[in-house]
């Protein structure tokens, strides 16, 4: 276990950040260009409750870049804050990129 770090978090109700697939590809675009270590989390429900930063069933993102987070919360919405966090147990449970989006049959019949 790591030295809590402090770092940006964006916070929002499931879905709103990862259903359509953006951020999937933001989060693989960031890591293209900036190594697969680069301090920018996607973390599940699951992981919001892990990490201790919501009861409720929210997703979110987390980054050491408040810029990051600015960005995606004018992109997709949600709240921020700051948090300590052991950044080794983020690399841990949190390297996965954040969820496919379902696929919608959108055909006209």
């Amino acid at each position: 276990m790591s030295e809590p770090t402090a770092l940006h978090v964006l916070l929002a109700p499931v879905g709103q950040l990862a259903g359509n697939g953006q951020l999937r590809e933001t989060v693989s675009e960031r890591r293209n260009r900036k190594g697969e270590d680069v301090r920018f989390w996607y973390l599940s429900p699951e992981l919001v409750r892990r990490f201790d930063l919501s009861p409720s069933d929210c997703e979110a993102v987390v980054a050491d870049e408040l810029t990051a987070i600015n960005w995606l919360r004018l992109r997709f919405g949600g709240e921020t804050m700051m948090a300590d966090l052991d950044i080794a147990q983020l690399q841990e449970y949190a390297s996965e990129l954040p969820p496919a989006p379902s696929v919608r049959d959108i055909s006209a019949n």
